[in-house]
């Protein structure tokens, strides 16, 4: 929290061994220390950065003239400039506004993961993994793809061998760090088979993988590949002879590190001690970018084969090009909507904000991103005792088949019950569910963000008439969350020359649900591609993202979002 504060970096690297106390907060309008020149976020892949800049800039501006003038537009805008250059737009009718401040870069990079399989599938694939998107299947049939609690089963039957392939949605791997363990049963006295972790997996016949054979007999071989075609497999380092028997049922292990151009990886029977060494690298081999995945082969035709995977974890991993959004602006909320009066207190409250890097609303929406560690909040008792109010979310606990169950809102992430006020019947109080301790869905992630942290009054989930609240559900959002709209069309994307950051995005994305809005996020800026990005808690990347696992976070393109975008909204 002191790092968020005061704006330097804030590295997301988790999970934090122990909870945080957050500092009780300044008086209203109050300006928190400046940074000290950029500094690098060592080992972090996801984080948010303020460059260096001169603190002065801001000193002279926070006490110096101002001009302030009509914007226009439609919700009318009031720019507040200084030596020429505009540092703040406040909208009417609003209680955001964008305040032009150091420069933020915000990076967000491949999330590790840890899938055991903790769901049950008949057949047809291996669901969705936590965190890391759902398992694509090739070659074979459905019924050769299964999910028992504890393992992802292939089942490769004698009337059908050859190669099986699961690969996990995400297409840009390129360094990675991952390790697979899966077992055989009793092997075939008639063929081979084989377990491989696959990377740089684009098709069945274009990819790299660390490749564990057992031949007939029991021995175990360990081999770095890459298949260049359907018929053509190119070895990469000499093969290393990992075992010269396999006792029936044994689990293996196998890891691969690419770094750049360099690929090493190891395999071991999982119930010994990993080797030290690595056994089989490749140097100076291009990159290929492309999912990480599971490949079973076997060619037996006498006997049925059937590999378990009970662990699939990718330690480490960085896509190609990670998504990246750098700016200026800051988005703050005043107690009350802006009227279109430049009144004394209106000022006080802007210059209080001039060059202020405390954290904003983008800044504690990405404090909710993978690896972001936890931080309690004093208010709810003392500090070794505080409930969490930042950290990394997950989107909701999951469903028998791997799916997202929603339903987390703010107070549920903390893990306390929360009293509504200013409905009809006085107050109102919501049980906090210990399903979704540590989650939130997308309405709940927004509501978190600008509610409990920034103020915005909140509406109790029944309470759907008490105007100037922020509702519970992305639809009512839409239709009624205080502020107003900017931009909206009924069965098109809008167009989005007045979106600014902080706005409220809406979509109506799902097919199933008809014409109603049911995702909500909020604009963050345009990445180093040119693209708008948001940010929301989706259920496919398990929680807060601004990248494209399960469906692109872009408000362009042909993507489902850029697509199904219906609303805009300023609160």
């Amino acid at each position: 929290m002191t790092a968020l504060g005061a704006g330097t970096i804030l590295p997301l690297v988790g999970p934090s061994p122990g909870a945080v106390a957050a500092p009780r907060p300044t008086a209203a309008g109050g300006t928190a220390a400046l940074p000290p020149p950029e500094v690098t976020a060592g080992a972090s892949r996801t984080s948010v950065a303020v460059a260096a800049y001169d603190p002065a800039r801001y000193t002279r501006a926070a006490s110096g003239a101002l001009t302030v003038s009509d914007l226009g537009g439609t919700p009318a805008r009031t720019g507040v400039v200084h030596e020429g250059e505009q540092l703040a737009v406040l909208t009417r009718g609003c209680r955001t506004v964008v305040l032009t401040g150091p420069e933020r870069t915000f990076r967000e990079d491949k999330r590790p993961l840890d899938d055991t399989f903790p769901r049950a599938i008949a057949q047809g694939g291996w669901g969705l993994s936590p965190g890391g998107g759902g398992w694509d299947t090739a070659n074979g049939e459905p019924s050769d793809y299964s999910v028992v609690q504890g393992a992802g089963i292939v089942s490769i039957v004698r009337q059908r061998p050859g190669s099986r392939h699961l690969t996990l949605k995400d297409d840009r791997v390129a360094d990675l760090d991952a390790v697979i363990t899966g077992s055989f049963g009793a092997g075939p006295a008639d063929a081979p088979r084989s377990l491989a972790l696959t990377f740089g997996f684009q098709t069945v016949s274009r990819h790299c993988r660390a490749r564990l054979a057992f031949t007939a007999a029991g021995a175990v071989t360990l081999r770095l590949e890459k298949a260049v075609s359907a018929t053509s497999v190119v070895s990469l380092a000499t093969a290393f002879p990992v075992s010269d028997s396999a006792p029936a049922d044994s689990s293996w292990s196998v890891r691969v590190e690419r770094t750049g151009t360099t690929i090493r990886a190891r395999a071991w029977r999982a119930d010994l001690p990993e080797p030290v060494l690595w056994q089989v690298v490749a140097e100076n081999e291009p990159l290929v970018v492309g999912r990480i995945g599971v490949r079973a082969d076997a060619d037996s035709t006498t006997t049925d084969t059937e590999l378990r995977i009970s662990r699939v974890r990718i330690l480490a991993a960085t896509w190609d090009t990670p998504v990246t959004v750098s700016h200026r602006s800051w988005v703050r909320v005043l107690p009350q909507p802006f009227d279109g009066t430049w009144s004394a207190g209106v000022e006080e409250r802007v210059r209080g904000w001039l060059g202020s890097t405390a954290p904003d609303a983008l800044g504690y929406g990405w404090h909710f991103l993978p690896g972001a560690p936890r931080v309690a909040s004093y208010r709810t008792g003392p500090p070794e005792l505080g409930a969490p109010v930042l950290g990394t979310s997950e989107y909701g606990p999951p469903q028998p088949g791997g799916a997202r169950d929603e339903g987390a809102d703010f107070h549920e992430y903390m893990g306390v019950d929360w009293t509504f006020g200013r409905v009809p019947s006085g107050t109102l109080t919501k049980t906090a569910d210990p399903r979704f301790a540590g989650a939130l869905d997308c309405s709940g992630y927004i509501r978190m963000v600008f509610g409990y942290h920034l103020g915005v009054p909140l509406a109790h989930e029944s309470d759907h008439t008490s105007p100037g609240l922020l509702p519970r559900r992305s639809a009512d959002m839409a239709v009624r969350a205080p502020g107003a709209v900017i931009a909206q069309s009924a069965a098109a994307p809008p167009a989005l020359t007045g979106l600014q950051p902080g706005d409220l995005v809406f979509f109506d994305a799902e097919t199933d649900t008809g014409d109603v809005i049911d995702h909500v996020g909020m604009a963050l800026g345009t990445d180093t591609a040119g693209v708008p990005r948001f940010l929301s808690s989706r259920k496919t990347p398990n929680g807060p993202t601004a990248a494209d696992l399960g469906g692109a976070s872009a408000l362009t393109g042909t993507g489902t979002y850029a697509t199904t975008l219906r609303t805009v909204r300023r609160l």
